[in-house]
């Protein structure tokens, strides 16, 4: 058995996820996050003292268990294959696990609703792939400016992909092709990074690596809605 700290943390972030399936971040307060715990305000806050420090972590352990999935396909693959490749891959798969996952959906569109997020998402990112950036080629204020520059656009095209009848794949693209250009990518390196991830996700199983995040994640639970056909 979990311990109490660690069972009452998941409590938090289980309700935090369940609030966000029906309201934006900033439509959820601590009060609703400690009422669907089944806490005292005071008490969330020893845990978490801001509401931003939940999404945080939430964002955290979504994209190091996430990735993490990537390592138990990788035993054929090229030990220096380009970091790109794999975050192009990585991108590409993770999108298309939220266009089957109802929660992890609404999970994103709430957080990606809210200007605030956006500098989490960001400051996040740049921490993760800060482990894995072993080459000179790139420094964090570039990656912090490539993301600054592909994410807004991304993200907003996630928020309107229904009025804008666009899939999952096409924003996917998007966002790694201006990040790859930001980073002084040449247009031909792009195009094989791009082709090479549309061709690696038509065989991969996004159904196991959903299995994977909702085993590895505790506070993940899947629903029966469905993603807007268009998604």
């Amino acid at each position: 058995m979990a311990p109490r700290n660690e069972e009452r943390r998941r409590e938090i972030l289980a309700s935090t996820y369940s609030l966000l399936d029906e309201a934006s971040y900033d439509r959820v307060s601590l009060n609703d996050i400690a009422r669907g715990a089944g806490i005292k305000k005071s008490l969330l806050q020893r845990y978490f003292p801001q509401k931003i420090d939940i999404i945080k972590e939430m964002l955290t352990t979504l994209l190091d268990v996430s990735y993490n999935y990537m390592g138990t396909l990788a035993q054929d693959e090229e030990p220096e294959k380009d970091l790109f490749q794999r975050i192009s891959n990585f991108n590409m798969l993770f999108f298309a696990a939220v266009a089957e996952d109802y929660r992890m959906y609404q999970f994103i569109l709430a957080t990606v609703a809210s200007p605030d997020i956006l500098d989490v998402w960001i400051d996040t990112i740049c921490n993760w792939l800060r482990r894995y950036i072993q080459s000179r080629q790139f420094n964090m204020l570039d990656l912090r400016c490539a993301l600054c520059f592909a994410m807004g656009g991304s993200m907003h095209l996630f928020q309107h992909q229904e009025e804008l009848g666009i899939d999952y794949t096409f924003f996917c693209e998007k966002h790694i092709r201006a990040i790859l250009e930001f980073l002084n990518y040449s247009a031909e390196e792009i195009d094989a990074i791009c082709n090479e991830t549309e061709e690696w996700i038509e065989r991969t199983d996004v159904g196991s690596f959903l299995e994977y995040c909702r085993n590895e994640i505790d506070w993940i639970e899947e629903r029966d809605e469905k993603i807007p056909a268009s998604f």
